[in-house]
C-alpha cells in the first residue's frame, strides 16, 4: 500500500519516539523510516537496512541474554544488573552493555578490547537476539568502518567513517555511494512510498536528502533541539527552497521564542509552535501514595522523608533483593517494600500511586520516569538524581542537601489539592502537551498552505 507523506529521521531518539506518537495519536499514521537502525526499533519502522537485508522476523526469535554472547573457550562472562564483562585469565577483554528501558540484562552491543586495553570493535546485536553490525575502530579509538551483516552473516553494507562513503551489495550487484543522503535518496527511490511530502526532526542528513531532492513537494521540519538563539542556517535554506513548500513546526515554547525572536521576519510566518500529545493512562487523583523503584539502596534522606510525611505511603520496589539497609525502612508502618518486584506489581503501582519520588541514585530501571509521567504521577526529583529532567518541572525539582524542600512540597500539597494540582499541570506544561484538535489543526495548515 502506497503511503502519502513519511517521516525521514536520522535516529529514533526519545525526541523522535514522542513526535512519532504524537502523530499517531493526531490520525497521522504514515511510515516512519530511520536511517540509522539500532536493532531494538518497533516493528512499524523501516529502516535501509531491513530492506537491503531482506530481514524477516521468525516466530520464535528472542533478544540475546548477556550470558549468550559467544566468547572463546576458557573466557568467562561476569555479570550484574548494570553491565556484564568478559574475562580471560583475569583480564576484561570486553564489556557487555544492556538494552535500556528493555528487559532485564538484554545484550545492546559489546565492547571487545585488544590486549593492551584498548578498543579495537564493537559488536550490535538486535531485539530478535543476533549480531548484525560490527563497528571497528583505529589505534586512538576512533571509528573507522561499520559493518552489517544479513541474518546468514552475510555482509550487505559497508559505512566508512573516514573516506563517508557507503558501498551497499545488493541483488548480486555492488552499488558505491560518495555520502549518506545518496544512499538514503537510491533507498527511497527503491521502496514504495510517496515522499512528495515528508516530516523531519533533523537538519543533517535527512535535511541534505530533502534539500538535493527535486520529486518532494512538502517539508516539515521539527525542530526539537536547542538552538541557545543561534537559528541555524539550514534550516532558513529550507525556507528558502522556492521548489519545496516548507514549513518549520517547533514542539518546545522556549525554543520557539529563541528562534522567532532572531530570526529575520520574512521567515517568522512559517514557524509555528506546537507541541506533543500524550497517552495517559490515568488521571492524577492527587491521593497520598508514593512511588519508587530502585536497585540500589543510596537513597537520600529516605528515612528522613517517611518520618516527616506520616500521611503518604510510601511503595519501594526493586527488581534485586534488597540490602538490609533498604529493608530496615519496613519499621515504619507507612512503608511497603517490594523486593525481586514482578512487573505485575509494578503495573499495579503505576496505576494506584499519584507521586513518583526520582531521588535514588544508580540507573533508572524499568523506564520508570517516563512510565511515571504517562501516569500522571507528580514527579519529585532531587538535582542531583534526576534520572530524565526533560519530563520533570523545575519547580518539582529540590536540592539534595537541603531535604526540608522535598519534605514541605510533600506536605503542602497533601492538604492542599490545588497546589498538588498546580504541579502536576507544570509537569505537562514542562512536557509541551497540547489538546489534540490543535495539534492536528497546525500539521493541517503547515501542509495546505
Amino acid at each position: 500500500m502506497r503511503c502519502y507523506m513519511i517521516n525521514l529521521f536520522e535516529i529514533f531518539d526519545e525526541a523522535s519516539q514522542k513526535l512519532q506518537q504524537s502523530l499517531q495519536f493526531a490520525g497521522f499514521k504514515h511510515e516512519t523510516i530511520v536511517m540509522d537502525d539500532d536493532g531494538f526499533l518497533p516493528d512499524n519502522v523501516m529502516t535501509p537496512y531491513q530492506f537491503f537485508a531482506n530481514y524477516k522476523r521468525n516466530d520464535d526469535d528472542k533478544p540475546a541474554f548477556f550470558n549468550e554472547v559467544q566468547v572463546p573457550p576458557l573466557w568467562e562472562i561476569k555479570g550484574n544488573y548494570n553491565h556484564a564483562e568478559i574475562i580471560d585469565n583475569g583480564n576484561v577483554r570486553g564489556r557487555i552493555f544492556y538494552r535500556e528501558y528493555f528487559k532485564n540484562r538484554i545484550v545492546s552491543f559489546v565492547e571487545w578490547f585488544d590486549t593492551k586495553d584498548r578498543l579495537r570493535s564493537v559488536d550490535f546485536y538486535n531485539k530478535d537476539g543476533f549480531k548484525f553490525a560490527e563497528t571497528v575502530y583505529d589505534l586512538n579509538k576512533k571509528p573507522i568502518l561499520k559493518t552489517y551483516v544479513d541474518r546468514q552473516g552475510k555482509e550487505v553494507l559497508y559505512e566508512n567513517f573516514v573516506t563517508k562513503d557507503i558501498i551497499l551489495d545488493w541483488q548480486g550487484q555492488s552499488h558505491f555511494f560518495a555520502s549518506k543522503q545518496d544512499f538514503i535518496s537510491f533507498y527511497l527511490d527503491q521502496i514504495d512510498v510517496d515522499t512528495s511530502t515528508v516530516f523531519i526532526n533533523s537538519l543533517a542528513t535527512p535535511f541534505f536528502v530533502l534539500y538535493q531532492s527535486n520529486h518532494m513537494l512538502n517539508a516539515v521540519l521539527f525542530w526539537q533541539e536547542q538552538s541557545h538563539s543561534n537559528v541555524p542556517g539550514n534550516m532558513k535554506l529550507l525556507l528558502d527552497k522556492e521548489t519545496l513548500n516548507s514549513k518549520v513546526i517547533i514542539p518546545d515554547s522556549a525554543e520557539f521564542e529563541a528562534i522567532t525572536s532572531n530570526v529575520e521576519a520574512q521567515y517568522r510566518p512559517f514557524i509555528s509552535q506546537l507541541g506533543y500529545l500524550y497517552d495517559y493512562q490515568k488521571p492524577n487523583n492527587y491521593n497520598k501514595q508514593v512511588l519508587n523503584l530502585t536497585n540500589s539502596d543510596d537513597l537520600p534522606n529516605l528515612e528522613e522523608i517517611i518520618r516527616q510525611c506520616e500521611d503518604y505511603e510510601f511503595h519501594i520496589g526493586a527488581i534485586t533483593e534488597m540490602s538490609a539497609k533498604l529493608m530496615s525502612l519496613g519499621k515504619y508502618d507507612n512503608v511497603k517494600l517490594y523486593p525481586t518486584i514482578t512487573q505485575a506489581k509494578i503495573d499495579q503501582l503505576f496505576q494506584t500511586c499519584d507521586v513518583y519520588l526520582d531521588i535514588n541514585k544508580g540507573g533508572e530501571i524499568v523506564n520508570a520516569i517516563e512510565r511515571a509521567m504517562l501516569h500522571n504521577q507528580l514527579i519529585l526529583a532531587y538535582d542531583e538524581t534526576a534520572h530524565r529532567r526533560s519530563f520533570i518541572a523545575k519547580k518539582n525539582i529540590t536540592k539534595q542537601d537541603e531535604p526540608q524542600q522535598l519534605i514541605d512540597i510533600l506536605n503542602e500539597i497533601a492538604n492542599e489539592p490545588s497546589v498538588f494540582k498546580e504541579r502536576v499541570i507544570a509537569q505537562q506544561e514542562q512536557n509541551n502537551r497540547i489538546e489534540e484538535t490543535t495539534f492536528k489543526n497546525v500539521i493541517t495548515n503547515a501542509l495546505n498552505h
